[in-house]
């Protein structure tokens, strides 16, 4: 929240009514809005979610509850209770089918409006509810906790098929969850958007994590479909991928709620009752004092009317869509945004209605990053399997299976390549304040990350990887498996 909101904490006492519960009728307009959308609307025959979410009502209980302690991140086969876990993945073997079936579908095609599943859904909380309990901005997206308990079932059952050496099917499923998260980052709120495009990189990380452990095992067209196909059909490039634009939705039926449609003039106790709620919401604390803040915003002359609001937010999401389109070094991406630019007071409104989503664009690099390091991991495994040793330079790679696209680094301003070297002796790899080592023969590769520097060269004269969140972003050998001791495949 800016400044100009901050509250004396004196007014914390004061009490103002809730908010008024929102018209069913404004409530099923707004869903009929939604689900009109290219992600939702299609052709029964086109959509995966009844398959996959009628066999997640079947799949059986994890021998844990899906937290931070146990998701598609934490489970492998060195894990805690793995005999569990394997168990519980072997069990499901229907899930595993209609996880590949669901992938292969145009779209997932779940409706919005929870009485738009059925009832069996709703008691397992596979819906999204638009505007919860009648209060407005209160989405419940809950099926996202469904998704994740389905990721980890997927993520336990690849490594079980790999650890019992059925590879083919082991990797035919890790290649369906990636595709249907990709599916799920097509959905259009900004809640959506931002969990599955994470959840899709956690799944590229696992994948080269899996490559490093049984990379050997794969055989040579497998990887070379990976990498020449598999990863690029994600489709992540400019054109495919698409901004969430279901806020802007929902930020219209709010400027319904708190102007007068006949005037065009805000309504002080609208603006009181719907966005000290919001605030709320954003900020806990942001409640003590609020309402009568918003009560002054809405007065006629201080917050601009209905077809001003209208138009500044067609501005916002216009300027991010000339934004999504352009080069990742277009000048256009230093100038201030019309987000920013927006006045805190006269469009209050508008900036408190939708959020900024500068999230998604950082999101999109990383995604393209990881899953263009994924496409070189599977390249550079495959050529160990066959010439028995990794190459000296990634131009032996392309241009088959790689292409000139497949390397470049977005992080990087000049969009060279990323960073490889065949190592020659015993190398560290700082990751975060951990420190690996990898022995000579083996090789590593690395984007510059955020902050767009090369830090191996500014930051160690030995020219040692150094892994972080303001640091270089090291892709092969992966992370993940560096911090477990996984020896890698032989």
């Amino acid at each position: 929240m800016r400044s100009k909101f901050i509250i004396p904490l004196v007014l914390a006492l004061m009490v103002f009514p809730g908010l008024t519960p929102a018209a069913q009728g404004d409530v099923d307009s707004l869903i009929e809005k939604l689900n009109a959308h290219h992600s939702v609307k299609g052709t029964e025959s086109s959509k995966g979610w009844r398959t996959l979410f009628d066999a997640y009502l079947k799949m059986g209980s994890p021998p844990m509850e899906v937290g931070s302690s146990f998701n598609l991140n934490t489970i492998w086969p060195g894990m805690e209770r793995w005999s569990e876990v394997s168990s519980w993945a072997r069990s499901n073997s229907d899930m595993a089918e209609a996880i590949i079936l669901a992938s292969e579908r145009r779209i997932i095609g779940l409706p919005y409006g929870m009485d738009n599943v059925p009832a069996t859904y709703q008691s397992k909380g596979v819906m999204v509810e638009i505007w919860a309990e009648g209060n407005v901005r209160n989405n419940n997206f809950a099926y996202l906790e469904a998704l994740e308990e389905i990721l980890a079932f997927s993520t336990a059952e690849t490594y079980r098929l790999y650890e019992a050496g059925e590879h083919e099917r082991a990797i035919d499923l890790s290649v369906a969850q990636m595709y249907l998260l990709r599916q799920f980052a097509d959905r259009d709120f900004l809640k959506e958007k931002i969990t599955s495009m994470q959840l899709l990189i956690d799944t590229l990380r696992n994948m080269r994590d899996m490559f490093y452990m049984y990379g050997s095992k794969f055989s040579d067209d497998n990887l070379r479909e990976v990498a020449r196909t598999k990863i690029p059909y994600l489709r992540i490039r400019n054109g495919w991928f698409f901004i969430p634009e279901a806020d802007r939705f929902v930020a219209e039926a709010i400027f319904e709620k708190v102007f007068n449609a006949s005037t065009g003039n805000p309504r002080p106790g609208k603006f009181r009752e719907v966005f000290t709620e919001i605030q709320a919401d954003r900020e806990p604390l942001g409640r003590f004092g609020a309402g009568r803040r918003w009560y002054e915003i809405g007065q006629i002359g201080t917050h601009g009317s209905l077809e001003a609001s209208r138009e500044r937010l067609t501005w916002i999401f216009d300027d991010w869509w000339r934004r999504w389109r352009i080069p990742k070094y277009g000048s256009m991406l230093g100038m201030e945004t019309q987000y920013d630019d927006t006045n805190s007071t006269r469009y209050a409104a508008v900036l408190f209605a939708v959020e900024d989503i500068k999230q998604v664009f950082v999101l999109r690099t990383l995604l393209t990053t990881e899953a263009r390091g994924t496409i070189i991991a599977a390249a550079l495994c495959s050529y160990r399997n066959d010439r028995g040793t990794y190459p000296q330079a990634l131009s032996a790679l392309y241009p088959d299976p790689l292409s000139d696209e497949h390397v470049v680094d977005d992080y990087n301003e000049n969009l060279e390549p990323f960073k490889y070297r065949l190592v020659n002796s015993k190398t560290a790899i700082d990751i975060g304040a951990d420190r690996r080592w990898i022995e000579s023969g083996q090789c590593f590769l690395y984007s510059y990350g955020l902050n767009g520097d090369d830090d191996m060269e500014i930051l160690d004269k030995k020219m040692h990887p150094v892994h972080g969140e303001d640091k270089d972003l090291l892709l092969w050998p992966p992370t993940k498996s560096l911090l477990r001791d996984v020896k890698p495949s032989p």
